[in-house]
């Protein structure tokens, strides 16, 4: 290391040690330390980006670290990277692991599995997933991925870019993850391989209908090579069935309802001097739910060189992931508006975050529900794509490329609803403590004479989500090799994406010949133990299809198809141009590239809008709306590469970024609207359009400008350790507010008025009207520094060899804009501190790993089957523990076979949710955080082998 480059990382290490809002944990700091090292110097010479690396001699964990430390340092870009151990043999369920662990990463668990990642603190929406460089479509109604639908037996590699590069079409603001199957004529040989593991959840069988604790995953993997290696082929297919096993508690809004919403409940204490009465829960929640999680997937790779000037590829990957869950719910009501309303005895208060809480005591002439759910999703993805390239001359190449890809998702969901037909109060205590919470009831729920099937209330539904996601691309491109001083190379070309989305989802009420039914003796199953935390209760369960033809299907609340039925359609062009820099900066090695994309929009959306005849129809009305727009971005981008030493490297990257806004946002649908008079003039005949809620066909994406530095130190094949910081200006940022949207097209239900200006704006345009809904708004920013390291111990001493340490840290933070009313605005997907850490050995065939990633407290903005978005604002700290041991057979008849014993969430951690009160009085918290939701998903145990050959 030079001098003037150690001065540089020091200052910098000073510097972020003496920030006060940036604090180092032992992670970052131990990293920061070892860049300013003197004697890291020393290391040993590492080839340049054009020189070939060492061959390869270790196979496994330690094989991975190397390409994935490889990927990292050559690449023009900033980027993470993630590789196969071996074919077919990245250790996790899906890609989503594998790569939540990976520098400034962390994932949101949805159902026990991780699935949504976020980048940098920024959430799923503001990321970009490709397969192969072609945009991936998304299961879900928004568009960010879902990275558990991937898996991981058929990646070779996974990308993650952390800085843009002009020629990778569709990038996002926070980052951009890109699939990479294996390329069969990248491996010198024929390899084939087999795994199997047997699966099991340590929650047990929860259900007395649903699937049990257990579970299999089986892989196949076949690569070769024909016609003197000008033909390679590459098959893989993987299996999962994996049980889902979870318990979970939740309690129903905290507030002060007597003072406040004039509640009759008796007996809530007084709190304070004005009035005011202490919190309480309107009820609470607790189920299991047993799930099983089948999923089939199958990649393949054809690729043909048949001499040096062309190059082709065919890739195909299909995945077909069915979801079956069945739950059991004891759902307590304690009667709040009732007759007789809720009557509290023997309360005790406790004071959480600023509010006094009813946290134990008694209430009477509430009621007990007990839910039965089914729940079935199939989603179905496939991809196809074809890639040319033809070396026309010793500089100039083209190359063309051209994909589809589609997923189809179905659900149904279904909710057989009972109830005990006498009311009986709860006991209660520990609603002040997460996970102590306890709720009895004399009442014997096991019992069919007492539990029987209700129509009050009339909860019992059937839902049909169908989502269908269609994306075509086509890009051409040139690459010319240039001798132009410090330009190397030229890449130019045009892309085209066509993208179309629809949703739709029908509801019906199911109805009962009377208010109380029993469940038939064939339909009954064994009572179901809901015991978690300090609740122990059993409950009665039954076969839902079995009292199915009990009900008669209505169709229910059409009002919900302005949110639930709607199509978006995309156009979006590229024009992009890329310079490649190779030239020196005084003795300074300097590499990277300078590039522009100029993206053109077009988007348009249909859906419904709904009136309920109060703005002049005569019934209640579903009609069908349109609208969209287009617009053009430009998005300059700029990488550096400094090589002030053969191992230690200094990255710049300047850009223009965008993500486009979720699809469910820019819905067409709106609800009731309406014009209202533009004075109270007695003959006042025009008015302005005006609506409650919907979406903005017309939303535009967030957009920011970024700035990121990253120095990296690298210590031998398997060692580097880099510290980088990003700043990310958020120019267009996309929150809930009340804003502008023209409703031409919507029909006028008034009766007297029609369009028009008022007149103190005469020159309106008059089908411009408010609606609140997710639109622009001015942005703020985001920034943090990451610390990471791969330390191979070999490097030091030869005692150490086989043993490793991989670590990372990410500290971020943001300033945003406040929202229209004044109040803070909750980034998704952002968390403060993330990091993670891992511990392995391998030698002599024996391997062992334990890794802790950990993220701390996060928004997440989710939709429910419901269709309706769900912003869960304070999504507990979350901290899970791996552990992996394994053994390879290294010679002997046995070679090529390895055993594998896995346990993942090996403390068994709970996803914890909190959330302020529904309403205070003068002597309350609003912003004060209570107990909210628990949900425990169990160990996951698996064990298995593997056999290549």
């Amino acid at each position: 290391m030079t001098a003037h480059a150690l001065r540089a990382t020091v200052r910098a290490s000073r510097s972020i040690s003496r920030s006060r809002s940036l604090r180092l944990t032992p992670i970052a700091t131990v990293c920061a330390g070892l860049l300013s090292v003197p004697l890291l110097s020393a290391a040993q010479t590492a080839p340049t980006k054009d020189e070939k690396l060492e061959t390869v001699t270790v196979t496994g964990f330690r094989a991975s670290l190397e390409s994935s430390i490889s990927a990292k340092r050559l690449s023009d870009s900033i980027v993470e990277a993630v590789s196969a151990e071996d074919i077919g043999k990245l250790p996790d369920a899906s890609i989503a692991d594998s790569i939540a662990r990976l520098p400034g990463l962390a994932a949101q668990r949805i159902d026990g599995r991780p699935s949504a990642i976020s980048i940098r603190g920024l959430g799923p929406d503001y990321s970009v997933g490709l397969l192969n460089g072609r945009q991936v479509v998304s299961s879900g109604d928004g568009r960010a991925a879902e990275y558990d639908q991937f898996p991981s037996e058929l990646v070779g590699q996974v990308l993650v870019y952390k800085t843009p590069d002009a020629a990778v079409i569709g990038q996002g603001l926070a980052g951009t993850i890109d699939i990479r199957p294996v390329m069969p004529l990248s491996l010198g040989s024929r390899q084939m391989a087999v795994g199997a593991r047997m699966e099991r959840n340590s929650n047990g069988g929860l259900s007395s209908t649903g699937k049990g604790a257990n579970g299999n995953r089986l892989s196949f993997s076949y690569i070769d090579q024909f016609a003197d290696r000008t033909v390679g082929l590459s098959l893989g297919y993987a299996h999962l069935d994996s049980p889902g096993q979870e318990k979970k508690y939740e309690v129903w809004r905290y507030g002060d309802y007597v003072s406040k919403w004039g509640a009759g409940a008796q007996g809530v204490p007084a709190v304070g001097t004005a009035g005011d009465r202490a919190q309480f829960a309107q009820g609470f929640e607790t189920s299991v739910t047993s799930s099983k999680q089948v999923r089939d997937g199958f990649m393949g790779v054809l690729e043909f060189k048949p001499n040096a000037n062309f190059h082709s590829v065919a890739d195909l990957y299909y995945s077909k992931f069915e979801q079956d869950r069945v739950a059991h719910h004891w759902v307590g009501d304690i009667g709040l508006w009732s007759s007789p309303a809720a009557a509290f005895s023997n309360t005790g208060t406790a004071v959480v975050n600023g509010n006094t809480l009813i946290a134990s005591g008694s209430v009477a002439n509430g009621h007990s529900l007990v839910y039965n759910k089914n729940f079935k999703r199939t989603d179905e993805i496939t991809s196809l794509g074809w890639k040319n390239e033809l070396k026309l001359s010793d500089k100039f190449s083209i190359d063309g490329d051209i994909g589809y890809s589609r997923s189809v998702r179905n659900e149904n969901y279904i909710q057989s609803v009972a109830r005990p037909v006498t009311n009986v109060g709860f006991s209660f205590s520990g609603l002040d403590a997460t996970g102590q919470q306890s709720w009895s009831t004399t009442q014997d729920l096991t019992s069919s004479s007492v539990v029987k099937l209700t129509n009050d209330p009339d909860w019992a539904e059937q839902r049909t989500p169908h989502y269908r996601d269609e994306i075509k691309s086509l890009k051409l491109a040139g690459k010319y090799a240039l001798d132009w001083g410090p330009l190397s190379g030229l890449e130019f070309g045009l892309a085209h994406n066509q993208r179309d989305k629809t949703v739709q989802s029908d509801a019906f009420r199911l109805q009962l010949a009377s208010t109380n039914v029993d469940i038939p003796t064939a339909a009954l199953r064994g009572p179901v133990s809901i015991d978690f935390g300090n609740i122990h209760q059993s409950i009665l369960s039954w076969d839902v299809p079995s009292v199915m033809g009990l009900y008669t299907a209505v169709a229910k609340d059409p009002w919900s198809a302005k949110d639930n039925k709607y199509a978006v359609h995309e156009k979006v062009t590229t024009a992009f141009a890329k310079l490649d820099i190779d030239t020196k900066l005084g003795s300074v090695p300097l590499r990277g590239n300078v590039g522009l994309q100029a993206v053109r929009t077009q988007q348009n959306s249909d859906g419904v809008a709904w009136n309920d005849g109060s703005s002049g129809a005569s019934t209640g009305t579903v009609i069908p709306v349109s609208g969209g727009t287009s617009y053009t971005d430009y998005l300059p981008s700029l990488n550096l590469i400094f090589n002030f030493t053969p191992n230690l490297v200094y990255r710049l990257g300047l850009a223009k970024t965008m993500a486009r806004p979720r699809m469910d946002d820019m819905r067409a649908g709106a609800d009731q609207p309406k014009l209202v008079a533009n004075s109270v003039a007695v003959d006042e005949k025009y008015g302005h359009w005006t609506a409650g809620n919907g979406g903005k066909p017309d939303l535009q994406p967030w957009r920011a400008q970024s700035v990121d530095m990253s120095i990296e130190q690298y210590l031998g094949k398997r060692s580097y350790v880099a510290l980088a910081s990003f700043y990310k200006k958020l120019n267009s940022f996309v929150y809930q507010q009340t804003t502008t949207r023209d409703f031409s097209g919507f029909p006028n239900y008034s009766k007297t008025l029609v369009p028009g200006c008022s007149a103190a704006k005469p020159d309106c345009n008059p089908n411009l009207g408010d609606i609140t809904t997710q639109a622009n708004g001015e942005g703020g920013s985001v920034y943090g520094f990451e610390f990471s390291t791969s330390l191979d111990a070999g490097w030091l001493t030869p005692a150490l060899d086989g043993f490793g340490i991989v670590a990372s840290e990410s500290l971020t933070r943001n300033r945003l804009p406040k929202d229209n009313n004044g109040n803070p605005i909750n980034l998704d997907g952002f968390s403060g501190i993330v990091n993670s850490l891992a511990l392995y050995y391998e030698k002599n065939g024996i391997s062992a790993r334990i890794g802790q990633r950990y993220r701390s407290s996060f928004t997440a903005s989710t939709r429910s089957v419901l269709l309706g978005t769900e912003t869960n604002t304070q999504i507990g700290a979350e901290k899970q523990i791996d552990l992996q041991l394994g053994y390879a057979f290294e010679t002997g008849d046995l070679k090529g076979l390895s055993l594998t014993l896995q346990i993942n969430n090996l403390t068994n951690a709970s996803a914890v949710q909190t959330r302020g009160p529904e309403v205070v009085g003068s002597a309350g918290n609003s912003k004060g955080l209570l107990p909210w939701k628990v949900d425990n998903f169990g160990r996951v145990l698996l064990l298995g082998a593997s056999y290549k050959f």
